[in-house]
């Protein structure tokens, strides 16, 4: 469900649910709850499922979740703070384009029987799973080289914000969560390497191969990545690819996720 408004708000901590087909650290829920919503977190690897009554149910019961690791700061050089200056001044150009613009906030749907959703490393949502016959909010990446009407997206537990301004020509801009992925081949059949990168598809998808500005905003450190994948995102703006977090000045880690921004500009040349 979307919702839609005139005025800049909060963004709510829902998201559009994304699903794949199947055949078969909230203390606050427990099994054989009558939620109405999807929860937002649980612990680390937990799995649910709605049963034919739409009560909850642990199939997986996960972990405790792991106290995130501090990320080491540190001072820019001269020339790194120059580019964060430039930088700067192209993010509230692009805020400031987008101020008039909606504002949509992409919620989850409701719980459903034969609903299952997993919980990644973190405890937030990675994937919702629909009964086959339920097709409604399945993952649907638009058109490759193709992105929503303009305006400000918002979505997830991590206040996920995708800025995007112009229609044949402007400027996208995704703040937010960054998480990694492992798989091996991307959208073009391509084999994917350090330094690629998924974008959230339904809402911005770039053509392969797009160049991508891209910080992280918890030690300041700039990279440039490549779209060459695009995935549901359900909780992120941007998904590295693996080792590509070392362009961060991170280390790899399957549950390794930090706050970043990225933006490129687009045309239709």
């Amino acid at each position: 469900m979307v919702k839609k408004t005139n005025r800049r708000v909060i963004p709510l901590s829902l998201t559009l649910a994304t699903a794949v087909f199947f055949t078969g650290a909230s203390s606050l829920f427990a099994a054989n709850d009558q939620v109405t919503r999807i929860p937002d977190r649980m612990k680390a690897g937990t799995i649910i499922e709605f049963d034919k009554d739409n009560k909850m149910k642990i199939i997986v019961e996960g972990e405790p979740l792991a106290k995130k690791r501090a990320i080491i700061k540190k001072a820019l050089s001269p020339e790194e703070q120059k580019q964060l200056e430039e930088e700067e001044k192209m993010v509230q150009k692009i805020r400031e384009e987008a101020k008039d613009l909606p504002v949509y906030n992409i919620e989850n749907p409701e719980p459903q029987p034969g609903m299952r959703v997993i919980y990644d490393g973190e405890g937030y949502i990675k994937e919702i799973m629909y009964p086959q016959d339920v097709s409604t909010y399945a993952y649907n990446p638009l058109p490759r080289g193709t992105r929503k009407p303009p305006g400000t997206y918002t979505y997830g537990n991590n206040n996920n914000t995708i800025t995007i301004t112009g229609t044949t020509s402007g400027s996208v801009l995704g703040e937010g969560r960054f998480t990694n992925f492992t798989d091996t081949i991307g959208e073009n059949d391509n084999t994917l390497k350090k330094g690629d990168c998924a974008t959230k598809g339904d809402i911005d998808n770039p053509k392969f191969g797009t160049k991508l500005a891209s910080r992280n905003l918890e030690n300041d450190v700039f990279a440039y990545v490549y779209k060459r994948d695009n995935g549901a995102l359900p909780d992120a703006v941007l998904d590295i690819w693996k080792t590509g977090v070392e362009l961060y000045g991170l280390t790899w880690s399957s549950t390794l996720s930090f706050k970043g921004r990225y933006y490129y500009e687009f045309s239709s040349q």
